[in-house]
């Protein structure tokens, strides 16, 4: 016997996000796929820039590349690390890349993060629309999850950070 196709079992593609917390107020996801690697940053390589927004902290040499490395808690108004006590003298850094359609070049951009915590596999089915959301969060928000614990867990989106760094 064969089933038609709206007799069909709806199946939902399974996507690798890591869960990272940017305060103690907000959990939030990127797809994996937009992630190079998890860094631990010592704090005194990071070297501050003058004249730029306060959630740039400044560049770090990561394998001879100059990163750009930002606090995404103070980019999405969340918070910043000067709100934050500082417990390490070493950072969580996700390694975000983006490719350059034109030219296949890879761009690397360093996102703060308060603390890693696992790798989530949902579905982007399950996405759903922020109904309250801060002004400053909303360029960089793709929507988010509600886990089965009640936990609301925002879901980034990687290009529009870098869309957002200064030229």
């Amino acid at each position: 016997m064969q089933l038609s196709p709206q007799e069909l079992p709806q199946t939902s593609v399974m996507t690798q996000f890591l869960k990272f917390s940017l305060s103690a107020d907000m959990t939030a996801l990127l797809p994996v796929e937009q992630l190079v690697a998890v860094l631990k940053v010592e704090a005194a390589k990071i070297t501050p820039m003058p004249h730029l927004p306060p959630w740039v902290m400044g560049i770090y040499n990561w394998r001879g590349e100059v990163l750009w490395i930002i606090d995404t808690a103070n980019l999405l108004g969340v918070s910043s690390r000067q709100q934050q006590p500082i417990l390490s003298t070493h950072y969580d850094v996700l390694l975000l890349e983006q490719r350059s359609v034109e030219t296949a070049e890879r761009y690397h951009l360093g996102l703060w993060v308060k603390q890693v915590e696992s790798i989530e596999l949902l579905s982007l089915d399950d996405i759903q629309s922020p109904t309250v959301v801060s002004e400053a969060l909303v360029p960089f928000l793709r929507g988010y999850w509600l886990n089965s614990t009640g936990e609301i867990l925002t879901l980034l989106d990687g290009p529009a950070i870098f869309d957002h760094m200064p030229a």
